[in-house]
């Protein structure tokens, strides 16, 4: 069943914009055709197209559930700004690997310096929509590294993945931990000056001997810490 994000109305659900146009011109969807829409929250909404106009439809509820997506933990990728074609793919895998929000953030080393938000936007609907969670991530404003630390604080666990840390990812560091940082440079890295700002404020990890790129050491870790929390 195809799914959609909505806005609530009472008893219906309606489309419009992108999803609308989606639903009616792309897949030529028509009254009385099911569908799941979500409208934000923690629930997958089962309707039936009751309405078809020329700008939006209406959705008739005829069922909710929990969505069975939605993570058990609450975890934060703080990912230093990459290029655009590595940030498109973190997006989608840190969404489909559990992340509840992405804090990109600018460094010495970083070449871009803002990004499109309504290309963003686009990113983590689809990548929603493709994983089956109701509810879209938070993609924070873009901030600078120095200002980390102090955001830093409210978490129980920060992991910091660094090239030049010996010491191998520990499973036992997960233990009771509930609220997790992740922090990942982009493709040029972390000034030494950078990396020894962060160490004193995270537990610094290594991912192996060999040289990650961005994008693979971003899936890399979501990927341990979600299945080892069972997220």
């Amino acid at each position: 069943m195809k799914r959609f994000f909505g806005e609530s109305q009472g008893d219906n659900i309606k489309l419009d914009g992108s999803e609308f146009n989606h639903l009616k011109k792309v897949l030529r969807m028509k009254e009385g055709d099911k569908v799941i829409a979500c409208i934000n929250d923690e629930y997958d909404y089962y309707c039936t197209v009751v309405s078809m106009g020329k700008n939006d439809c209406l959705l008739e509820i005829n069922e909710k559930k929990i969505c069975e997506a939605l993570p058990t933990r609450d975890i934060t990728l703080f990912q230093m700004l990459p290029k655009k074609d590595y940030l498109d793919n973190i997006i989608a895998k840190s969404i489909e690997l559990g992340v509840s929000k992405i804090v990109p953030f600018t460094s010495e080393y970083t070449m871009i310096k803002d990004i499109k938000k309504e290309r963003v936007d686009a990113q983590i609907m689809t990548a929603c929509k493709q994983c089956e969670r109701s509810k879209l991530i938070e993609f924070a404003p873009i901030t600078k590294l120095e200002k980390l630390p102090q955001m830093l604080s409210e978490y129980d666990l920060v992991l910091f993945a660094y090239e030049d840390e010996n010491n191998l990812f520990n499973p036992k560091l997960l233990e009771n931990k509930q609220k997790i940082a992740i922090i990942i440079g982009n493709e040029a890295g972390f000034s030494q000056k950078e990396a020894e700002l962060l160490k004193n404020y995270s537990t610094s990890i290594s991912l192996g001997k060999r040289i990650l790129r961005c994008d693979t050491a971003v899936t890399a870790t979501l990927a341990l810490v979600s299945i080892l929390t069972k997220n």
